[in-house]
């Protein structure tokens, strides 16, 4: 039969091992309230290098349509001294140019006679028409997508 100190000694390492087990219980429930917090921290980094994915992926595709814009601006002069002219030579240069610079992304403002100060730009009035809608066009204007690189210069009606 075994004596008082040997249910002594049991039950210190009972208690021992009890002591052990919560120790181990609230590192356990540390741990996973650190596994948890790092998801969610992972998640919000996930969101932000997709975000981030996302804008550079737009500025990239800003950045090829309008990389050409300088070169266009410049050769849009050129493209308005061609249009005094009036031979069949000039003219195929002009619808040649015209081609590539479309392929640009180019496109040339016509909105059927109805002013737009975004897109327009008027230099004078005449008599004549409905008020404020486009009587001539002076020069053509330009524009890459829906931004507006050169405006079209305009005389509007007066009005009678």
């Amino acid at each position: 039969m075994p004596n008082v100190s040997y249910y002594r000694s049991l039950k210190q390492s009972l208690s021992e091992c009890s002591d052990r087990v919560k120790v181990l219980e609230e590192d356990i429930v540390e741990k996973e309230k650190t596994i948890r917090e790092m998801k969610e921290q992972n998640l919000r980094f996930s969101a932000d290098l997709e975000n981030f994915q996302k804008r550079v992926a737009e500025e990239s595709l800003k950045l090829s349509n309008y990389a050409s814009e300088r070169i266009i601006k410049e050769l849009l002069p050129v493209l308005d001294s061609l249009d005094n002219v009036k031979d069949e030579g000039t003219l195929a240069l002009r619808k040649q140019i015209e081609t590539v610079l479309s392929k640009e992304g180019l496109v040339i403002i016509n909105d059927d006679m109805k002013f737009d100060p975004n897109r327009h730009e008027a230099i004078g009035l005449e008599d004549g028409g409905e008020v404020n809608t486009i009587k001539k066009v002076v020069r053509k204007g330009y524009a890459i997508g829906d931004r507006v690189i050169r405006p079209e210069l305009v005389i509007l009606n007066r009005g009678e």
